[in-house]
């Protein structure tokens, strides 16, 4: 096989770019897919993983892990709770690499905490935009986060960590 080829071969279908929607100002870094099922991608670029319609920011994933043929994330939903998504990929590529890499590049401290309660928090502080640092809180299944006493708990832990690192 040619150089050409093999070049033509790695690009991914711009078919598979316009219907994920990822617009041209981001990179596409890696691609994956599932011809199995049907021809369903998944395109990590610089800035977010695109995957079964959905736009996932770097900044919200918490974790990645590759098992072949699966793809597992968890991720931080917008009401603060981690949420686990399976996906099967059965032409990976470069792509569990790719996706390893840029969830580690965003992550600059992530720590588990106690709270008072006995419960549990996963704290993290994520790189935004390369320069911003954005913290989070997301609890551990059955901690009910909407109770004021929780949260109060969270951030005071919060807070004595921040103030430990300095950041």
């Amino acid at each position: 096989m040619s150089l050409l080829s093999k070049l033509k071969k790695s690009r991914i279908p711009k078919s598979a770019l316009e219907s994920a929607q990822v617009p041209a100002k981001e990179l596409v870094v890696a691609w994956g897919s599932n011809q199995a099922v049907d021809p369903s991608f998944v395109i990590a670029t610089n800035e977010a993983l695109y995957l079964q319609g959905s736009r996932i920011p770097w900044i919200s994933v918490i974790r990645a892990t590759w098992t072949e043929p699966f793809l597992e994330l968890n991720i931080e939903n917008e009401a603060g709770r981690e949420q686990r998504l399976r996906v099967s990929i059965s032409d990976p590529g470069n792509l569990p690499a790719a996706v390893r890499a840029q969830v580690t590049a965003n992550v600059v401290v992530s720590e588990r905490l106690d709270l008072p309660d006995g419960s549990q928090c996963l704290v993290a502080a994520r790189r935004h935009n390369r320069d911003e640092i954005v913290w989070s809180v997301v609890f551990d299944a059955g901690v009910d986060s909407s109770k004021p006493e929780i949260r109060e708990q969270a951030d005071f832990a919060l807070a004595e960590l921040r103030a430990s690192l300095g950041i």
